[in-house]
């Protein structure tokens, strides 16, 4: 997007698909389906780059920190660590996403 400010309604847009794939990845981490490194990888993927408008970025930074300590915990075996971090990455984007609904 550039220099152009995001609306209020995109940036609930984007940060509504990043909640979704990471509650996809932590269902899959507490059901223990062995898909859990491609929805990880998903909810990875959702966090990467610039967000519209880039207002979110101290966000997507936490998040990307977040999503890769819970990938680390999941490769060492402690799916409940994997689970913690996701969550709240996930309690980060839904608190932005009322914020920014708060106007």
């Amino acid at each position: 997007m550039g220099e152009e400010r995001a609306t209020t309604g995109l940036r609930v847009g984007h940060l509504l698909r990043i909640t979704g794939y990471l509650e996809i990845a932590t269902i899959s981490l507490w059901t223990g389906s062995p898909r859990v490194p491609v929805t990880m990888g998903m909810a990875e993927a959702s966090v990467r780059g610039e967000g519209p408008g880039g207002e979110d970025e101290d966000l997507l930074v936490r998040l990307r920190a977040l999503v890769g300590e819970a990938r680390d915990h999941h490769a060492d075996g402690d799916a409940p660590a994997a689970m913690a971090r996701l969550r709240v990455a996930q309690d980060l984007v839904d608190l932005r996403i009322v914020a920014l609904a708060e106007g």
